[in-house]
């Protein structure tokens, strides 16, 4: 055993490079910036794209994308808890492989987007994680999304542009922790705000 696994312990090695949030001023302009982040991805080395949401609103828009998609590298939308590795083994992929995966919004419990990234690293290829969220997201709304909007906008930010913010992240988890620890329960929604209302009508 070397010095650094004495220290640190075996760490087994991830095959999921996690991209930061890229976070939107509007809805539409968040599923036209997750559609051009696919075209990318179909010009470079990916052999899937996998668009992925939490909830059957958001999972309607991302059906409606896939639809009008052209590019040869498969497109397919899917809501995350039907994700299994089964579908990976549909691709017919190996460890050599890169499969991009594109979230179209973050779900109110941070421990379900976490089970995504669990998901991609039991995959037998590699992966690229992203999530795509827009400040009128019902999770990011509901603690100050229209504020940050409006500092945004007055910092010059165009509803066509995305921003990578670190801090903005930090808020959104915050927000999922604080949802998580007023939640005592989970029943199902069509929509996030559905959700939100059956499982913290408090907020």
């Amino acid at each position: 055993m070397g010095l650094f696994d004495f220290l640190f312990g075996n760490r087994k090695p991830t095959n999921v490079q996690v991209l930061l949030d890229q976070i939107w001023m509007t809805t539409d302009a968040k599923f036209t910036g997750l559609i051009k982040e696919a075209e990318e991805r179909a010009k470079s080395e990916s052999v899937a794209i996998l668009l992925v949401a939490h909830f059957p609103d958001v999972l309607e828009r991302l059906h409606l994308l896939a639809n009008e998609w052209t590019s040869d590298v498969p497109l397919i939308a899917v809501l995350a808890s039907n994700l299994n590795t089964d579908l990976a083994a549909s691709l017919n992929v190996d460890e050599t492989a890169v499969i991009d995966i594109i979230v179209g919004e973050r779900h109110p419990l941070p421990s379900v987007d976490e089970n995504l990234v669990t998901f991609a690293n039991e995959l037998p290829c590699r992966c690229r994680f992203s999530h795509h969220v827009s400040l009128e997201d019902p999770v990011i709304n509901i603690f100050g999304g229209e504020s940050i909007k409006n500092m945004l906008g007055s910092l010059g930010m165009s509803e066509h542009e995305a921003i990578e913010s670190k801090m903005i992240s930090r808020r959104i988890r915050m927000a999922q922790q604080k949802i998580e620890g007023k939640t005592s329960k989970r029943l199902d929604a069509e929509t996030a705000a559905e959700w939100l209302e059956k499982n913290c009508p408090e907020l």
